[in-house]
């Protein structure tokens, strides 16, 4: 007993230092490659705290844990994280370090108890802190035959997108505007798989640069702030090449502001780049998914 509270003190002072670590980020000069480093290994090491009992599976890059009802689709969303591990990593030339952490929540309710949304959040992938949290697919897939569920999962669950998240998280040390990380885990996904997100079909205007960082969850249209994320990506690696993209990261990974990786690396400003963007992409043809 007296062991179990001395972890429970301790895992209490690691969340504390978390939020102390990101204000402080936010607040002064400390590099914020640095500071997310720091909180990724702590919610990476509460997180495998709190889900110390339940059970677990391992493959050759993932530690998959789940609850007993999900113990028949463990293998399946542990495969299909393997399929997806070596054709997300080759797009982004990376390789995680280690095994992986997913979490596989048997509903809605489970999942979003863990960052205090409402019950009715509709997400059902989260990637944070160097997890993967995944909701499991007998929650949304009508039926219990394995094969159909498979086939589904791997089309339109969430593993591709929150494994590039994960990808583009490490090789860009957390140094990344929001818009940036959601672009580049739809490209892929829509690469790996062709699920495309829905767009917004009554947009007047795409949402300026600054807006879609820190901002992105709060913005009104949330539609097209996912498909306005993927198209500047898609564009990006249309007019530049994926290389480019990676060379993006490699910068921001080594500290460099995206305005300085862009000048380095795509030889525009990222206010040149918005600009191109949007004569290229009129938001009155492309805020809707094709």
């Amino acid at each position: 007993m007296l062991q179990h509270w001395w972890q429970v003190i301790i895992v209490s002072c690691l969340a504390v230092l978390a939020v102390a670590v990101v204000i402080l980020a936010r607040t002064t000069a400390l590099p914020r490659t640095l500071s997310y480093s720091l909180v990724r290994q702590i919610v990476a090491a509460h997180t495998a705290w709190q889900t110390r009992n339940w059970q677990e599976i391992d493959s050759s890059h993932f530690r998959l844990r789940y609850r007993q009802e999900d113990a028949a689709i463990a293998p399946l969303v542990l495969a299909t994280a393997e399929e997806a591990y070596g054709p997300v990593g080759a797009m982004l030339q990376h390789a995680p370090h280690g095994k992986t952490l997913i979490i596989l929540y048997p509903d809605r309710e489970s999942l979003a108890r863990q960052f205090g949304w409402a019950a009715s959040e509709s997400a059902m992938g989260v990637y944070w802190g160097g997890v993967i949290r995944v909701l499991s697919p007998f929650d949304w897939v009508a039926g219990r035959d394995l094969k159909e569920i498979a086939h589904i999962f791997a089309v339109s669950g969430p593993v591709a997108h929150e494994l590039t998240h994960l990808m583009v998280d490490e090789k860009a040390r957390g140094n990344y505007p929001r818009w940036l990380t959601e672009g580049i885990a739809q490209y892929i996904e829509k690469e790996l798989t062709g699920f495309t997100m829905p767009g917004s079909p009554d947009a007047t205007g795409w949402y300026p640069l600054k807006a879609m960082d820190y901002g992105f969850d709060s913005l009104p249209d949330q539609a097209l702030a996912y498909r306005q994320s993927f198209l500047m990506v898609a564009y990006l690696v249309e007019k530049w090449g994926l290389p480019a993209l990676r060379q993006v990261l490699e910068r921001l990974g080594r500290g460099a502001p995206l305005e300085r990786a862009f000048q380095e690396v795509l030889g525009v400003s990222t206010v040149t780049f918005e600009e191109a963007f949007s004569r290229e992409f009129p938001v009155s043809r492309f805020s809707q998914s094709l």
